[in-house]
């Protein structure tokens, strides 16, 4: 089944927050589920995993990710710690989905880090039913299909996959179809997200870039795609455009992509 989702910075863009803005307009568009942008400390503390909670409840939404900041590589156990708590936290939710990315290419170890700090937490997301969700940046440490392809060569399990950011894939001209061709079986999640011009990051509305996320999510859905849709309006459009968002900016995504849902 396929579910729609928007991710929180898309409402409260990428400082401290307490989420109000979504909880108050997700369901006004009509959102169902909600990824969760726990990216500073206060965002992970018991008590706000249990107001997001007690709010989900409240106003219907369903949690569908915990996004986290800070990737995978560098210090083991940091990672591991940090990891852990979050699928503990995505768990107490009713979630499965934690998302997690790299650090600056080349830099913390490289994608041989990357595997160090993966290793250690396959065992945690397996007994916990947890799905770690590798997510593609421009410049990142994960970016290339070559990145992925050494991943799944050194760790097999059906709880490590990618998580498709269409407009990262983008931004660093990562061939969509040939990825899809290899790896669509090791996708469990997808982030929507529109890039202007391929090869170059340039994040923009909904619309007005050049990423076919149209053509991804049902060459996707053709081929046994089953989770979440999750819409990222990025703040970074902000930095070279002056316009004002307003929820127009997430109503046309949520047209654009509700037409998939509960889809097989």
């Amino acid at each position: 089944m396929v579910k729609l989702s928007c991710a929180t910075l898309s409402f409260e863009g990428f400082g401290e927050t307490n989420f109000d803005k979504t909880f108050r307009m997700a369901p006004e568009i009509g959102y169902n589920h909600v990824e969760f942008n726990c990216w500073h400390p206060f965002a992970m503390t018991p008590s706000m995993i249990r107001s997001l909670k007690e709010r989900c409840a409240e106003t219907g939404l369903s949690p569908a990710a915990i996004h986290l900041s800070g990737g995978l590589g560098g210090d083991v156990c940091k990672d591991f710690c940090h990891k852990l708590w979050a699928m503990q936290a995505i768990r107490a939710l009713g979630g499965r989905r934690v998302v997690t990315s790299g650090y600056a290419r080349g830099q913390d170890g490289g994608i041989d880090s990357v595997i160090r700090s993966l290793r250690p937490l396959v065992p945690a997301a397996e007994e916990l039913d947890v799905l770690i969700c590798l997510e593609n940046h421009y410049q990142n440490n994960l970016e290339t299909i070559e990145d992925y392809r050494r991943i799944f060569e050194a760790i097999q399990s059906r709880h490590i996959g990618i998580c498709i950011d269409t407009g990262h894939f983008d931004a660093s001209g990562v061939d969509m179809d040939a990825l899809i061709d290899e790896f669509s079986h090791k996708v469990n999640h997808i982030h929507l997200k529109e890039n202007s011009g391929v090869g170059k990051k340039k994040f923009t509305r909904f619309g007005e870039g050049t990423t076919n996320n149209r053509h991804i999510v049902e060459r996707m859905i053709s081929l046994g795609y089953e989770g979440y849709l999750s819409v990222e309006l990025s703040p970074e459009i902000g930095e070279h455009d002056g316009r004002p968002f307003t929820p127009a900016d997430l109503d046309l995504p949520y047209k654009l992509f509700s037409v998939y849902v509960n889809r097989p």
